[in-house]
């Protein structure tokens, strides 16, 4: 749910920036940032701000005139404050603590000066009488001013207003710096909010909250491999509305008109709520309430439930600590349990815990939300005073009232709701499922107040991790969420137990690094094994940084600067094969049967391309610390391409590396139906829509890139999932998955410069070939058949997804492919379609030639199959205009054509004047 467009009258901005400084880097975008937001806001197509509530603080050099803006902005608006700062963000070098720059700011070793402490602009945003906040900073490490990170982890009660009524959104984490990226107008952030607000966001609705304005930022941002925002808000905070949304009206076409999308009705043999519903005590055994079961260890009661079983004030706001003792009524011998708070909302009357263990024949409601549920029948069961074993009460739901609850009127025939039905789910019959809570009733005229299931479950802060982490890499702590490679993450995890070197390779996009991540290091912990993983850095000494990881990995107890210091010994040691043995063997030592630490290398492919010989020592010294007598607690794992590989090996280590490799293949249509549906099951109350997920797996085909695409996809889908499922409709707006792709790769080729737009087009034009009519087949180019800088972008694109470089060996070696994604890109994306419209006279004659060059060649290069006459003369006419589309081999076949007719005209004029010679012979012989 969206809040209304904040009143502009009602509303204050306050925009500050600073570009040029006497003391650190310009950032001449900052100075556009400003001007394009103001225009942004002021447009009455975004937000019609009146101009005379826009301040614009440009270059302030004194942080107390800043304050004074801020503080006279947020004492005069009543409806929406908000204040946005670029420039350059410091770190106090003593408290960590995050200062922003203005023009004269300095930067010292043991302190920031003449800046702008944010901690003090965050007090003046909280003394603002205004309902809703949202506070937007573009720094560098801007998400230090995230609540979770401010200050040393001491909450006040200052943080938790700030927490539960203000949105605040970053450029940055805490530890990342932001990014003006040259020759761009804007900073990346800013850039990339400007642009949803003025074009806003396709297939969203009429208006933008924060928290979509996040997400749309957010996938611009990664689509382009930039540092990402950071968002903080709580209940209502992310649904401030300061946009409308641009695209509304000028999105795709939708679907035939129909009813809001409700959730299919489920078979009336459903169990109801008998598995879900729990019974909760007091200290004393006094039942206070019920609750509703929404995960296999998690459920969901009113908080002043909670307040009354454990004796607190009705209004406290402190997260409770103390267990809460409850049972399963209505299973076979009610089985016990007890639950601690982790989700605390008591301005929602809501509260989620945790169970200490999951209960046997238990099972979570299915939480379902429809908008249009009036006259749908319910039941409830309660516990009223007398009555410990439960009543039931039915009736019929009405409509939502103004407060956002559901209206519930019970039967004539049927008791009342009263105190002790607090808490108690609510059954949707016509749904089939729990439609909320009982949270308020009328005693005299039957008439009862529900909280809606889409409210119970705050999915944002309460699910973690997410489940669907898009095209970002699956971490350790997504382990749960992360299915379909069971069989893999056994077989390299075993490998892992039973050698002392592991390398994962395959394909682009596969996903080597998830599976280590995911699938294998979390597994490996969970056993007791310790982990480090390493990435190695362009431009710094390898050696260091490993030396580094490998001490704080061995000797986390060491302060930091005792770490710095072992870590600068065995790098010393490392620089020498015959010492690194000794020196981690004896850090190792005790560990016969097992790995004692397991060092993940990350982005050793990337580091070889950047700095082969580099990434070839780092190889060599990896290869000597993970011999078999070398050091029995190590392991060693790596992702890496065969090409990568190929680079970093020897002749002498061939056999090892070989013996070394776990080759990863991509996910089959089984694999791929369990990575989809199985990460909802860690999800309360959220389900896909029937037939979504077959529906998905059809539409992605066979493709090479089919894997990334789906988890673009359901990172997509998950960002507009109604309260209780991930609907049809939603999969609609993104045009399904291949127009998920195509606007996917319109963002990335969008951002693409002159010369690497060049680039992409030579290589999309060799990825597709004419076929029957105007139509386009996809087909295999070779990394030999196209140039370095082709290649490059091809490793640009797979890394965003759009294209897979695959990687397989022959007799020859490994050889090197470039496949499309996704056959959509040549039907949908407008560019590549426009591209290889413009060149399909060219491209004919292209596959032409190459089957003349295939003839010759099984003719063993037979001087009478070279082109000749007319087709050479076409030939040399194609390659003048368009040399660089074609290949060497190519060119060679039209070279040795040419000479070869030079050769003929040569014998051809020599045999005429011959002929004519002996033509006049004769005739002298005659007339003599």
């Amino acid at each position: 749910m969206t809040d209304a467009l904040s009143v502009g009258e009602e509303s204050n901005v306050v925009l500050i920036g600073c570009h040029t400084f006497t003391e650190l880097t310009e950032l001449p975008a900052v100075a556009d940032n400003l001007s394009g937001l103001k225009d942004a806001l002021l447009d009455p197509k975004v937000w019609g701000v009146p101009e005379d509530r826009i301040h614009v603080l440009a270059q302030p050099t004194n942080g107390d005139d800043v304050i004074d803006v801020v503080l006279n902005a947020a004492s005069h608006a009543s409806d929406t404050l908000v204040v946005y700062y670029a420039g350059h963000g410091l770190i106090d070098p003593s408290t960590g603590e995050l200062y922003l720059a203005l023009a004269d700011s300095r930067m010292r070793d043991i302190l920031v000066q003449r800046a702008l402490r944010f901690e003090e602009l965050r007090r003046v945003i909280l003394t603002s009488g205004a309902q809703k906040k949202a506070v937007l900073i573009d720094c560098c490490y801007s998400g230090r001013a995230l609540p979770e990170t401010m200050g040393a982890g001491i909450v006040s009660p200052l943080d938790n207003a700030m927490i539960e009524g203000t949105c605040v959104t970053t450029a940055t984490s805490a530890t990342a710096q932001a990014l003006a990226p040259a020759g761009e107008k804007f900073t990346a952030f800013t850039g990339a909010l400007i642009r949803t607000l003025t074009q806003g966001v396709p297939g969203a609705g009429a208006l933008l909250d924060m928290e979509r304005l996040y997400h749309a930022v957010n996938a611009q941002l990664l689509s382009q491999c930039r540092p990402l925002p950071q968002q903080m808000n709580r209940n209502t905070a992310g649904r401030i509305c300061i946009a409308r949304n641009r695209a509304h009206r000028a999105s795709a076409p939708s679907p035939p008109p129909r009813e809001q999308p409700r959730p299919p009705r489920r078979p009336q043999v459903s169990t109801g709520v008998e598995p879900s519903q729990v019974r909760i005590f007091s200290t004393t055994g006094q039942i206070t309430g019920s609750g509703v079961l929404v995960a296999p260890d998690a459920l969901c009661t009113c908080a002043h439930v909670v307040t009354n079983a454990l004796g607190l004030p009705v209004d406290a706001h402190t997260v409770p600590d103390r267990p809460v003792q409850l049972d399963f009524p209505l299973l076979p011998d009610r089985p016990t349990a007890v639950a601690r708070v982790e989700s605390w909302r008591p301005d929602d009357d809501v509260a989620l815990l945790r169970l200490d263990h999951t209960v046997e024949g238990s099972m979570p409601a299915p939480l379902v939300d429809g908008p249009n549920v009036w006259g749908d029948t319910f039941r409830a069961l309660g516990f009223p005073q007398h009555f410990d074993g439960g009543v039931w009460v039915s009736g019929k739901l009405r409509g939502h009232t103004g407060s956002g609850w559901l209206q519930a009127e019970t039967s004539s025939n049927s008791h009342r709701v009263r105190e002790g039905f607090s808490g108690s789910p609510v059954w949707d019959d016509a749904l089939g499922g729990v439609v909320g809570m009982l949270v308020a009733a009328d005693r005299t005229e039957g008439t009862a107040f529900v909280l809606r299931s889409a409210d119970l479950v705050d999915l944002d802060t309460w699910v973690q991790p997410h489940p669907f982490p898009g095209l970002a890499p699956f971490t350790e702590d997504d382990a749960t969420v992360f299915h379909g490679r069971d069989a893999d993450a056994d077989r390299v995890r075993e490998a892992v137990r039973r050698q002392p070197l592991t390398l994962v390779t395959g394909p682009s996009g596969c996903g080597k690094t998830s599976l280590v991540r995911a699938g294998v290091l979390a597994g490996l912990r969970a056993e007791g094994v310790c982990v480090a993983a390493w990435s190695p850095s362009v431009g710094r000494a390898p050696l260091h940084g490993l030396a580094l990881e490998l001490t704080h990995s061995l000797e986390p107890e060491l302060e930091e600067s005792e770490q710095r210091a072992r870590a600068e010994e065995l790098a010393r040691e490392l620089e020498s094969d015959s010492r690194a043995r000794d020196a981690l063997r004896a850090r190792l030592e005790g560990c016969d049967t097992h790995p004692r630490l397991v060092l993940f290398i990350d982005g050793l492919e990337h580091y070889a391309a950047a700095q082969p010989a580099e990434a070839k020592q780092l190889f060599t010294l990896l290869l000597s610390m993970s011999v078999p007598e070398a050091v029995t607690g190590l392991r060693i794992v790596a992702t890496a391409r065969l090409d990568a590989l190929d680079l970093l090996t020897s002749p002498d280590t061939e056999h090892r590396v070989r013996h070394a490799v776990q080759p990863l293949g991509p996910l089959t249509t089984e694999a791929l139906m369990q990575a989809i549906t199985a990460p909802l099951k860690t999800v309360p109350g959220v389900e896909f829509e029937p037939g979504l997920p077959e529906r998905i797996i059809a539409d992605v085909g066979d493709e090479p890139g089919r894997t990334a695409l789906v988890a673009y996809v359901l990172a997509e889908l998950w960002k507009w999932r109604s309260a209780s499922m991930v609907l049809h409709t939603a999969y609609d707006a993104l045009n399904a998955a291949p127009g998920a792709l195509v606007a996917l790769a319109d963002a990335q080729l969008g951002h693409l410069d002159d010369g690497q737009s060049a680039l992409a087009r030579r290589l999309f034009l060799q990825l597709a070939q004419p076929g029957d009519g105007d139509t386009f087949v996809r087909r295999t180019v070779r990394a030999g058949d196209v140039t370095p800088e082709v290649m490059e972008v091809a490793r640009t694109l797979a890394f965003g997804r759009l294209v897979v470089v695959s990687h397989t060996r022959d007799r020859s070696g490994v050889v090197t492919t470039v496949d499309l994604a996704h056959e959509a890109l040549i039907r949908l994306c407008p560019p590549v379609r426009q591209w290889l419209v413009e060149s399909r006279e060219f491209r004919r004659w292209q596959e032409a030639l190459r089957a003349e060059i295939n003839r010759w060649e099984s003719r063993d290069r037979a001087s009478d199959s070279l082109l000749r006459g007319g087709g050479l003369a076409a030939a040399d006419s194609y390659v003048d205009t368009n040399r660089e589309l074609t290949t060497a081999k190519e060119r060679d076949f039209i070279t040795l054509s040419r000479r070869a007719q030079r050769r003929l005209r040569h014998v051809l004029a020599v045999a005429g004047a011959a002929t004519v010679v002996s033509v006049v012979a004769a005739f002298l012989s005659q007339i003599l």
